[in-house]
C-alpha cells in the first residue's frame, strides 16, 4: 500500500472524466468525427441495423470506406495491426512517463560518454536506444535548485530556489503535478525529495530512501509497481519519478573493489593523487549502483508491458562533489546526461543540442497533449521525434549565487564565466572541513602544490578564477585552456557579456554582484527558521 501526500482540492474524477474519448491516438484526420446513423452503410456494404450509435467515422476520410468489400476476418486482422502500432493509453492522459534522476553524477561518468572505468551496461544500452543528449545543463549545480528547476520548468529567480541554502518566497509557482493532473495523470515520486513548491501534491511512493546523505541506502521497486498498477486500474496515465540517491556521498554503498586504483582515469583538471583516485573509485562504485537501478526499472517496464506506451527519461543530475564540480558553473558541475526512450517513437540518436532541466515539464505537457504552459523551459518533443530538428536552444544561462557569485552563458561552442568577486578564495568550505571523504583530495592537492609547479597552477586556477573566463567547451570540455586573454577572442567576449546580461535581466536577476555583507545578510534572512509551535 502506497503512502501519499494530500491531494489538491480539485476533484480528479469530475474534472478529467472523458467517457467518449477514444483510447487510440488516431491521426489528425480521425479526430473530427460524426455518429453513424442506423440507415448509414456498414463497414461491409450493408445497412447497419446493428451498428452502435457510438461508432465513429471521419467526416472527410472514412476509416471504413476502404474496407467496404473486405472479408470480416481480414478487417479484424488489420484492426489488430492498428492496435499493435497505436498503444492504448489510459482513458485519461497520454503516454506514461518514468523519470530516473541520479544524484551528483555528471555527463561523463558512463561508458557511453567515454569513461573507461565505468561499469554501466544498463545505462549504456539505454543510451544506444535513446535520444542521447550530452549537453543537458542545470542553471544551478546543487540538488535543491536543480530539482526545483526540473519540477517547475522555471529558472531559479522565478521559482525562488536560488541555492541549497538560499530561498526566496514565490507565489503562483506550479509543479509537474499541477500541470499533469488536469491532463489525466497520477504523479508520484519515490526517493530523494528536496522539493516543496506548487499547489498540487506529488504522491509519495515508498521504496527508495528520501535522504541522500545516509549510509547503506536500500531500494525496492514494489511501491512503484503498486502505484503503476493502481493508476492503470483507474484508467489514468502516470508520471513516476525515481529519485535515486547515488552517487551522493558518503560513497559507501557501492563495491569499491570493482575499481582498482591503477585503472582509474583521473579527470584532466584534477591532480592525480592517491586520494583523488580513491575518490573516483568510490564515486564510480556508486554510479554502478545507479546503473543497476536503471536495469531494474527497464525490467519492471517489460514485466508490466509498459514499453509501448511509456516514455523513459534518465537524468544524471549535476556533477560530482569535487572542486570545479558540484556548486560551480564549470562543465564538470553544471552539465548532465539526458536519455529519452520511447520504443518506436523517440529517435535513437546522439545529439549535442543545448537543453536545460527546465525543458522537461513543457516536454511532458507536450507529449501529454496539453497546451504550452508558458514556462522558461521549451518542449523537447520535436528534437526527440523529428530527424529534421537538430538544435533546441541558442544559449544556456548558468546562475550560481552560493557559495560564490558566478554566472555563465553557454553557446554551441563557447562558455563565458563571470566571477563576481575574483579576489576571494573560491574553494567551498565543504572541501576544507575534512569530515567527508570528498574533502580529502583537496588537502592532498594543497600539499602537492607546495612543491609541484603544475599542481600549484591547477590549485591557483581553482582558488583564484579570473573575472571572465572563456572556454571552447567542444574541444576542451574540462576547461583547461582559458581563451579570455587572446586578442582574437575579445569581440566574442564582449558579445557574450552583453548576451549574458540580457539573459539575466530577462529572468529578473541583477547584473551587479552583491557585496560581501549583502550576500551574507540575504543568506541568513532566507534561512531564518520560523519558531516551532509549542506541542499541545
Amino acid at each position: 500500500m502506497r503512502s501519499a501526500l494530500p491531494r489538491s482540492s480539485a476533484s480528479r474524477s469530475s474534472a478529467f472524466s472523458t467517457p467518449d474519448k477514444p483510447n487510440l491516438p488516431f491521426p489528425q484526420c480521425f479526430r473530427e468525427t460524426r455518429t453513424l446513423r442506423r440507415a448509414d452503410t456498414s463497414p461491409w456494404g450493408k445497412p447497419s441495423a446493428t451498428l452502435p450509435n457510438s461508432s465513429r467515422v471521419c467526416r472527410k476520410h472514412s476509416l471504413f470506406k476502404p474496407f467496404a468489400f473486405m472479408k470480416l476476418s481480414t478487417y479484424f486482422t488489420l484492426l489488430a495491426s492498428l492496435l499493435i502500432h497505436f498503444p492504448a493509453f489510459g482513458k485519461n492522459g497520454g503516454p506514461n512517463f518514468i523519470i530516473i534522476i541520479g544524484d551528483d553524477v555528471g555527463w561523463d561518468a558512463f561508458g557511453c560518454t567515454g569513461m573507461k572505468q565505468a561499469r554501466t551496461p544498463a545505462i549504456d544500452q539505454l543510451a544506444s536506444e535513446s535520444s542521447m543528449m550530452t549537453r543537458f545543463y542545470c542553471s544551478v549545480s546543487q540538488c535543491a535548485p536543480l530539482r526545483a528547476e526540473l519540477y517547475t520548468g522555471l529558472l531559479p529567480k522565478k521559482n525562488g530556489v536560488l541555492a541549497n541554502a538560499v530561498k526566496e518566497k514565490r507565489t503562483g509557482v506550479r509543479n509537474v503535478a499541477d500541470h499533469l493532473i488536469p491532463l489525466g495523470y497520477e504523479v508520484g515520486l519515490t526517493g530523494k525529495r528536496h522539493f516543496g513548491l506548487g499547489s498540487a501534491k506529488i504522491d509519495v511512493i515508498p521504496g527508495f530512501s528520501p535522504n541522500g546523505n545516509g549510509s547503506n541506502q536500500v531500494h525496492s521497486f514494489d511501491g512503484v509497481e503498486n502505484y503503476v498498477s493502481q493508476a492503470k486500474q483507474k484508467g489514468n496515465s502516470f508520471c513516476v519519478i525515481i529519485a535515486a540517491t547515488h552517487a551522493h556521498h558518503p560513497w559507501d554503498h557501492g563495491k569499491e573493489s570493482n575499481f582498482p586504483a591503477g585503472n582509474i582515469r583521473v579527470r584532466p583538471h584534477y591532480l592525480d593523487t592517491p586520494t583523488a583516485r580513491q575518490a573516483m573509485a568510490k564515486h564510480a562504485a556508486e554510479v554502478e549502483v545507479l546503473d543497476r537501478q536503471v536495469r531494474e526499472t527497464r525490467e519492471l517496464m517489460k514485466r508490466m508491458d509498459l514499453e509501448k506506451d511509456t516514455i523513459l527519461i534518465f537524468l544524471s543530475e549535476q556533477g560530482i562533489a569535487m572542486p570545479r564540480g558540484k556548486w560551480s558553473p564549470y562543465e564538470h558541475g553544471s552539465r548532465a546526461l539526458c536519455l529519452a526512450y520511447w520504443k518506436g517513437r523517440i529517435l535513437s540518436r546522439k545529439t549535442t543540442a543545448l537543453a536545460m532541466y527546465c525543458d522537461v515539464v513543457p516536454t511532458l505537457v507536450d507529449f501529454a497533449g496539453g497546451k504550452d504552459p508558458g514556462l522558461d523551459g521549451k518542449s523537447l518533443k520535436e528534437l526527440w521525434t523529428s530527424k529534421q530538428v537538430k538544435s533546441h536552444r541558442d544559449e544556456v544561462l548558468i546562475s550560481n549565487i552560493h557559495p560564490f557569485w558566478q554566472k555563465a552563458i553557454v553557446t554551441d561552442t563557447y562558455k563565458l564565466i563571470w566571477t563576481g568577486h575574483p579576489e576571494r578564495n573560491h574553494v567551498f568550505s565543504n572541501f576544507t572541513s575534512r569530515n567527508k571523504f570528498f574533502s580529502k583530495p583537496w588537502a592532498e592537492w594543497m600539499d602537492e602544490a607546495k612543491t609541484n609547479e603544475t599542481a600549484a597552477r591547477k590549485v591557483e586556477r581553482i582558488l583564484q578564477p579570473k573575472p571572465f573566463e572563456l572556454y571552447d567547451v567542444v574541444s576542451d570540455p574540462y576547461e583547461i585552456n582559458d581563451l579570455s586573454s587572446l586578442p582574437e577572442h575579445q569581440k566574442r567576449i564582449a558579445s557574450l557579456q552583453a548576451k549574458l546580461k540580457k539573459l539575466m535581466t530577462d529572468c529578473g536577476e541583477s547584473t551587479t554582484p552583491p557585496g560581501p555583507e549583502e550576500s551574507k545578510k540575504k543568506k541568513n534572512k532566507a534561512n531564518r527558521r520560523k519558531p516551532r509551535r509549542p506541542s499541545k
